[in-house]
């Protein structure tokens, strides 16, 4: 009878050694899922010893692939898998923090119920790392095979239930006059962020928006046509303190965030009682405050 193969101590840290010259090489994270049931194996072959069994449509970490076999992360366990039986499912690209908008790649979807947990895996068993309210906006990256979805969220990415998103397909005809709300704004030539840059806003400039297009870009007059800017920096009124205005906490501990979404990154937080100087405040319940030697925004509900 054939032995099965095991790793010996040598064989350990020599995987462990491949993972730790293999980890700082690169800050993109590339993810494949299972197209069946799928043994995680201590080395790169059959006859070595099954670590489990991975379920279909899992979506794994790929540390170094091969023709035949792809060495990955699954949980907390790393192993060998057949190649045959991975499908490419993303590439973690994460948008330039340059850009005023996540790729045009991804795409934007509405939450329809409140207190939906962002994960930071596909999986109930993974830790929760945020929570989504109702009508909330987020860009979606992709769908896996077991009901979850991969969205953009604060730092990062992180996993919602597929069934709590709904796609946004109606453009809204507006005709109003709005105003930007952040310092500077590009003003480009079609709906993305890829598009040429035609012009800026500055803080409080008026646009007339003509449309508000479903994928978070609003269609404005600009030099006798029409360009496009990004739908969350331009509000209806923006309210300015007539002198420097200074709110306090009064939640146990406030995320900061660099723009007014819960999806944008945490540069920040406030400790209840703590005060922060206002600089002014978003009809969308958001509050740009002073944060260090620059700016940052907070959910208006918590400042007293």
């Amino acid at each position: 009878m054939k032995m099965k193969k095991k790793l010996s101590i040598g064989s350990l840290g020599a995987l462990a050694l491949t993972l730790s010259s293999i980890a700082p090489a690169s800050a993109q994270s590339v993810q494949s899922q299972t197209l069946q049931n799928l043994n995680l194996r201590t080395g790169p072959g059959t006859s070595y010893s099954i670590i489990l069994t991975i379920k279909k449509g899992a979506v794994v970490e790929v540390v170094e692939s091969s023709k035949n076999w792809t060495l990955v992360k699954y949980n907390n366990s790393i192993g060998y898998v057949s190649s045959n039986y991975l499908k490419n499912s993303s590439i973690n690209n994460k948008p330039s923090e340059n850009e005023d908008l996540p790729s045009n790649s991804l795409k934007l979807m509405e939450c329809t119920t409140g207190n939906l947990n962002v994960r930071k895996g596909p999986s109930t068993s993974d830790s929760i790392i945020g929570k989504l309210d109702k009508t909330d906006r987020v860009y979606v990256s992709y769908n896996t095979s077991n009901g979850w979805t991969r969205i953009k969220y604060a730092n990062g990415y992180g996993y919602v239930s597929s069934k709590y998103l709904k796609d946004i397909n109606e453009d809204t005809t507006v005709n109003l006059t709005m105003q930007c709300n952040v310092d500077s704004l590009n003003i480009r030539k079609g709906p993305a962020s890829t598009e040429s840059v035609l012009g800026r806003l500055k803080y409080k400039d008026k646009v007339n928006v003509v449309m508000n297009l479903s994928n978070g870009w609003s269609k404005i007059n600009f030099n006798g046509g029409y360009a496009y800017v990004n739908t969350k920096y331009i509000s209806n009124t923006v309210s300015t303190p007539s002198s420097p205005k200074f709110m306090k906490c009064n939640t146990d501990v406030l995320n900061i965030r660099s723009e007014p979404s819960k999806s944008e990154k945490i540069i920040g937080k406030l400790k209840k009682g703590e005060k922060v100087e206002i600089v002014y405040h978003l009809n969308s319940g958001w509050t740009r405050i002073k944060f260090n030697t620059s700016y940052g925004y907070v959910s208006s509900a918590y400042l007293i």
